[in-house]
């Protein structure tokens, strides 16, 4: 189609083309909430909708599975600002602007960290509990020498270890040590 033959669609013998040789290619559907779906094979003889876009909704939908290949970031944001990717080998989420949130909205639920325990299982590390209002740590928390545990809204109280002595400094008002245990 067109002047130079610069839209083709054909079949091979074998396999069906669209070819675009001129231009941006636009599908498109112009029915009032009409939805455009992408639909193939489903592995088992039969035919499944991959994904959707919904002109009623404005959304874009996925029906199965997305795979990235390694190296291959899905980026968010105008400018790509953030990026989720494997490189083969570790995964990463990477922020270039402003402040990276990880927030979880639903009442009473936590935020866990979960990796390997060691023995080929997995375990939770840190789990910032909703419901009780505290973080918890399911496993050791070891600071380097030098770097300061600091407790206080501007670190008043430290403890640290210099790789040769052990120190509690405290800033502001008295230190207490107390024990409420009976006998």
């Amino acid at each position: 189609a067109g002047g130079g033959g610069d839209l083709g669609i054909y079949h091979d013998g074998t396999n069906n083309y669209i070819d675009n040789t001129n231009g941006d290619l636009y599908i498109r559907s112009t029915q009032d909430d009409g939805d455009i779906l992408f639909r193939c094979d489903d592995g088992s003889g039969g035919l499944a909708t991959y994904f959707s876009l919904d002109g009623g909704l404005g959304y874009t939908f996925v029906y199965k599975q997305f795979r990235f290949n390694d190296n291959v970031n899905a980026q968010f944001g105008g400018a790509g600002d953030m990026t989720i990717y494997h490189d083969g080998t570790d995964s990463y989420i990477h922020n270039d602007t402003g402040h990276l949130y990880i927030e979880n909205d639903a009442n009473d639920k936590d935020i866990v960290f979960k990796c390997d325990d060691g023995s080929g299982g997995v375990t939770t590390y840190l789990r910032i509990d909703g419901s009780d209002e505290i973080m918890k740590a399911g496993k050791n928390l070891r600071f380097n020498d030098n770097v300061k545990g600091t407790f206080g809204s501007v670190g008043d109280l430290g403890i640290y270890h210099d790789a040769s002595n052990s120190f509690i400094s405290n800033d502001t008002g008295d230190l207490y040590i107390i024990n409420g245990a009976n006998d």
